[in-house]
């Protein structure tokens, strides 16, 4: 772990020492001022709501002893605290953070992005890494501007290897991000519609994520998911030997890649990862069995020699099986084999409120509460629509945030993707009996299933207490209930109410 004096930072971020010991060490960072203890460096954030150097002073009371500020002034009774002053805090607190960073180059840094997934596929990366190294992972959702950094600062010598997950919601974002973390390694999930009211385009979002690959060399690689049309598109172009030139062309004039990631592409290794025969590791024989899902694994070993691996996942779903894809072809490329791999994956288990599947009272109840996007509630779908056949299966939807102008079409295609996915003959384990959706957004998700499903119970509501008033007269012994929403939504409230009975 980073072990800085408060002269070293002040050095690394070109600020001043505007009080107390230069000589206190810190080896932490923390943007809460109810988190951190004296050997934890204060960074006060200013928010569109709230400018945190107004709790420097709370920050001291809970024991922190350093911090940056962008104020010259000292907070009354902090006089004992070191403070730096700095231009931008959380530009500071990202050259920390890359200075870290670049003290070790021999370290193995993958990077992860996309609209849905991030997690999920880190997750299941470092499982299979785990079989055999030290591992260092991005921990909770430290995959931001001031996330990230802090990450670095974790990084100690006994680690062999690192997976890094970096979220982007805005142009520029990534390149500011791979500035710091500097990845060797790639892996682009899929190009959803998340933040697309800030982006504007899905071609958009493609372009800003691809920043991710800005700090390659030669050797480095970009995985991508060969099922998404968007980054099958840039294997095409960089690596696919049947685009012609005038294709590639074309194809180059609708990526609006800057020059730095066009010559970075051109350079590194691009692979691939799916469900079609041609991407360079791919899964066929997918079935269900039980809550475990078995594919088979389609790779060529290091002799060129195409062989296969048998896979069992102890979650559901076609995003899980292409997570592990992914998962396997890092393992491999780092020099532990499918059938070592294998195990680490068949361990994983989702950490909480990202799909868990749990037993309570008679009720199975699937939490994957922490966000959603189109995608992601499709695949949620799914999963739901692969368990065993219980009494009766049943949605409860939020709002998607941060859909702008597209908000109603994307909300409205996810009614109708449910509506048309549920055959609801009242025997097959494919149907969908209820569906409750909650927010202003989501009622078009209901308008869908009703106008494409006349079969499936609707109820439509404009909070969680009413819905939670629905889901109670609703709900019975061996009801399978799945619930999913933007994490502004806070459907935890509705999770907690049904597992209370």
């Amino acid at each position: 772990m980073a072990v800085f004096t408060m002269n070293e930072i002040a050095k690394i971020v070109g600020g001043k020492i505007l009080q107390g010991d230069g000589n206190r060490e810190i080896e932490k960072f923390s943007t809460n001022s109810k988190e951190g203890d004296d050997r934890t460096l204060f960074v006060p954030v200013i928010g569109e709501r709230v400018d945190a150097h107004d709790f420097i002073g709370n920050a001291y009371e809970n024991g922190m002893r350093c911090t940056f500020t962008m104020r010259d002034e000292i907070v009354d009774d902090t006089d004992d605290m070191t403070y730096i002053k700095v231009d931008q805090s959380v530009a500071a607190l990202q050259m920390v953070g890359a200075d870290y960073r670049a003290r070790f180059t021999d370290l193995p840094l993958i990077g992860i992005t996309g609209s849905v997934g991030k997690t999920t596929t880190k997750e299941m990366i470092a499982a299979a890494l785990e079989t055999k190294k030290c591992v260092l992972k991005t921990d909770k959702n430290m995959n931001s501007q001031v996330g990230l950094p802090q990450m670095m600062a974790r990084i100690e010598e006994k680690h062999e290897i690192a997976v890094i997950e970096m979220g982007m919601s805005e142009f520029g974002e990534m390149k500011r991000l791979c500035d710091v973390a500097k990845p060797n390694f790639a892996v682009m999930t899929n190009i959803g519609v998340s933040h697309i009211g800030q982006l504007k385009t899905q071609e958009n979002i493609r372009s800003e994520k691809a920043n991710i690959c800005n700090h390659f060399t030669k050797d480095s690689v970009l995985l991508v998911n060969g099922d998404d049309r968007l980054l099958r598109e840039l294997y095409d172009v960089f690596e696919n030997p049947k685009t012609t030139d005038k294709e590639k062309t074309q194809l180059i004039d609708t990526m609006n890649l800057s020059a730095e990631t066009l010559n970075k592409l051109k350079e590194a290794k691009i692979a691939t990862f799916g469900t079609d025969c041609e991407c360079t590791v791919y899964a066929t024989e997918i079935e269900t069995v039980g809550e475990s899902t078995r594919f088979m694994y389609n790779y060529t070993d290091r002799d060129g020699i195409k062989k296969q691996e048998a896979i069992e996942l102890s979650v559901l779903g076609l995003h899980n099986v292409l997570n592990a894809l992914a998962a396997l072809y890092i393992a491999d490329y780092y020099g532990i084999e499918p059938k070592i791999a294998k195990e680490g994956l068949k361990a994983y288990q989702p950490i909480s409120m990202r799909g868990g599947i749990e037993k309570v009272n008679e009720i199975t109840v699937i939490d994957d509460t922490y966000n959603a996007s189109p995608d992601s509630m499709k695949g949620a779908i799914n999963i739901l629509l692969e368990l065993p056949k219980e009494n009766r299966k049943i949605i409860v939807f939020a709002d998607i945030l941060e859909l702008g102008e597209i908000s109603e079409s994307c909300h409205y295609e996810v009614g109708e993707y449910l509506a048309n996915h549920s055959l609801n003959d009242g025997k097959s384990p494919k149907s969908i009996d209820v569906v409750i959706t909650i927010g202003e957004e989501a009622k078009f998700i209901a308008k869908a299933v009703k106008e494409h499903n006349a079969a499936i119970e609707v109820h439509s509501f404009a909070t969680k207490e009413e819905a939670g008033e629905c889901i109670q007269q609703v709900l019975q012994p061996k009801d399978a209930i799945l619930f999913k929403g933007s994490r502004g939504m806070k459907l935890e409230v509705l999770v907690n109410l049904v597992k209370k009975g």
